[in-house]
This record gives structure tokens, C-alpha cells and sequence, in this order.
């Protein structure tokens, strides 16, 4: 009988590299989170706009959130990274979402009944820097999940 070893061994090095390359592929480039935090801290200020007049209360930040859109899309790379939500994928979307509008809306509540002029620029710093730091982390995650083996 002859030993396969060698080649099996081989086998799985492919199929583990493929998988590592699989995941950083499916993985979105950091400007992608970056920008993602920017529109949230965008509506983390709009407090601050209730004194202005109500067209430009609405314009103003759909105009920056355009402006953060095409800046962080510049020179974007033409892949789609297609990802099924599974699960746990969910779950953990719908943690970060909960945790965003929480954020947001103890912002907007104690800055409209104390006037705490710093509240909402404190959440927008907060959501931005959430997003910054836990975007990346749960990204990786689900491609981990993705480019799972499963047999």
C-alpha cells in the first residue's frame, strides 16, 4: 500500500490558503467603515439643526452625507463582495444597529430636554470611533464564517 501523506498534506496547505485568501477578499476596505461612521455621526448632530430652517434642516445633512459618500467611494475597486446573512450575522448587524440608535436617541433626547449643546457632539464621536473600531472586527468575522469549509 502506498502512503498518501505527503499529498493530503499538500491538500489541505491549497484548500487553507484558499480559505485565507477567500476571507481577505470578502472583507471591506477600512475607508468603507470609516465612511459608515461618518453618516452616523452625521445624524448624531442633527440636533443641531433644529433651529434652522426646515428645508435646509433636511437638505443639509443628505448634502453631507453625499459629500462622505463620494469621498470614501473614490477610486472604489469594482468588486461586489456578496455575503448571505446568516444567523449569527444577523444578530450581531442588529446589536451594532440597537447600539447605534440607542446612542442617537439619549443624545437627541437629553440635548432637546437639558440642552446639552456637547451630548451629540460626544455620541458622533463615539458612533464614529464605534464604527471605526468594531465595523473592521465583525467584517472579518463574517468572512471567517463565510469561507468556512463545511463538509
Amino acid at each position: 500500500m502506498e502512503n498518501n501523506a505527503p499529498s493530503t498534506r499538500e491538500a489541505l496547505d491549497a484548500v487553507h490558503e484558499a480559505r485565507e485568501i477567500n476571507a481577505q477578499r470578502l472583507r471591506r476596505p477600512r475607508r468603507y467603515w470609516i465612511m459608515f461612521g461618518g453618516i452616523l455621526a452625521v445624524f448624531a448632530l442633527t440636533p443641531y439643526t433644529t433651529g434652522w430652517p426646515p428645508l435646509v434642516q433636511y437638505l443639509a445633512p443628505a448634502a453631507l452625507i453625499i459629500i462622505i459618500g463620494v469621498t470614501a467611494a473614490w477610486k472604489q475597486p469594482t468588486a461586489v463582495r456578496k455575503i448571505r446573512l446568516s444567523g449569527r450575522m444577523v444578530l450581531q448587524l442588529i446589536g451594532f444597529a440597537v447600539v447605534a440608535g440607542v446612542i442617537v436617541g439619549i443624545s437627541r433626547a437629553l440635548y432637546s430636554e437639558h440642552g446639552w449643546w456637547w451630548l451629540p457632539l460626544i455620541a458622533a464621536i463615539v458612533l464614529f470611533g464605534f464604527v471605526a473600531g468594531i465595523g473592521p472586527r465583525m467584517d472579518r468575522s463574517w468572512a471567517r464564517q463565510v469561507s468556512r469549509v463545511e463538509g
